[in-house]
């Protein structure tokens, strides 16, 4: 299965009824309903859990390969940075450590969004001098996914 994320911005919290025929005809066109990680709600930050939001613009960032890949990727990024989740401290705050938590599940908010955009940029030399292409390609789209939720969007994984 290939890996795809949907990054949205504009958001503007829906304060009508949110029931079967809206969501038939909004979600996956111009609306979404925030749900969070069970794990880590606060990955969601800036969002009301739970309620639905419209959106201005959405973009699709695919491009990461099979599971496999975006795996690997994540795994160098998690080397690239010393970040060890079996070491004390692991979820303290640090570089990429929201993108490590979250595991896809729910929405990650504009907040973290922002927060991962900036470790991104702040990274961006260091990954270049890496001269992998792969992994620079991951770098680069991960990079330009939080960008574009940064200010007023979210991020989700979408199965394909």
């Amino acid at each position: 299965m290939s890996v795809i994320f949907v990054a949205c911005k504009g958001l503007t919290k829906f304060n009508g009824i949110v029931d079967d025929e809206f969501r038939r005809l909004h979600l996956d066109e111009d609306a979404v309903e925030v749900d969070s990680s069970s794990d880590w709600p606060y990955l969601a930050d800036g969002l009301e859990v739970g309620a639905a939001y419209m959106y201005e613009e959405d973009c699709w960032f695919g491009g990461f390969g099979k599971e496999r890949r975006f795996n690997a990727n994540l795994e160098k990024l998690a080397n690239f940075v010393a970040y060890d989740w079996r070491m004390p401290g692991a979820d303290e705050t640090g570089p990429f450590r929201e993108l490590f938590r979250w595991g896809g599940e729910g929405m990650i908010g504009p907040i973290a969004a922002a927060k991962l955009a900036a470790d991104f940029t702040d990274y961006q030399e260091r990954a270049q001098a890496l001269k992998d292409e792969e992994f620079y390609a991951f770098y680069r789209n991960m990079r330009a996914m939080f960008e574009f939720a940064m200010n007023d969007g979210c991020v989700f994984h979408r199965c394909s």
